[in-house]
């Protein structure tokens, strides 16, 4: 058996393990459908996908962008109600909604949303909460807040064990500190929180979906 071989056996069986592990919990978002989301099937299929395989920090910047995308996606439509392709205004209204809501920061989007009755209050509060979570860390790759519920000192012991025809080194112990198992506690963290994160975003965009319905009603 070739390498590639090899190589592509040992991915089927560790990738076979985890769409066993994983799919019955996914299933349900697999094959939900939104009427005012219904362009985000490829992102969602994406972020999906990485969950099933195990490909957990993935998935936090899949629903980091989810997020943002939700946002401005709901604000700009909510903008333009009633406004459809082949009214002479929409391409204007589209335009405007754009530049009210595509470059402005996550917060004052969040803000404009509760404002406009798209998401509720407690809502807003508990998506600032996970934009300050895994958003902006993980966006900007800042470390100590990724980490920040692990030791700020990690103990641990050093030293060589006697190798014949080798110098050893005794154990002595050591205190290091977190940031520099930084990569194992973020791979751990996101393990068991990007479900749960991209299930609040999910189901939010649900909430999102049904009032859309109901105005169009």
């Amino acid at each position: 058996m070739s390498e590639i071989e090899n190589g592509f056996k040992k991915y089927i069986e560790h990738f076979g393990k985890e769409i066993v592990k994983n799919l019955d919990e996914l299933n349900f978002y697999y094959k939900h459908e939104f009427l005012f989301f219904c362009e985000f099937g490829t992102i969602i299929y994406e972020n999906l996908n990485c969950l099933l395989l195990g490909l957990y920090q993935a998935s936090i910047c899949m629903t980091n962008h989810l997020l943002e995308r939700m946002l401005k996606y709901a604000l700009i439509n909510f903008e333009m109600r009633g406004c459809y392709i082949g009214n002479p205004a929409f391409n204007e209204k589209l335009n405007e909604g754009y530049r009210l809501y595509d470059n402005k920061s996550l917060n004052d989007n969040i803000s404009a949303a509760c404002k406009k009755g798209i998401i509720t209050e407690e809502e807003g509060e508990k998506l600032k909460e996970l934009k300050n979570q895994y958003r902006n860390p993980y966006s900007h790759a800042t470390v100590k807040k990724i980490i920040s519920g692990k030791p700020v000192l990690v103990k641990g012991m050093i030293g060589k064990f006697p190798v014949p025809g080798e110098e050893s080194k005794p154990l002595k112990n050591i205190v290091i500190p977190s940031e520099i198992l930084s990569e194992y506690y973020q791979a751990d963290i996101a393990k068991k929180e990007a479900f749960p994160y991209f299930k609040i975003i999910y189901e939010t965009m649900i909430a999102i979906d049904q009032r859309y319905q109901s105005y169009k009603e």
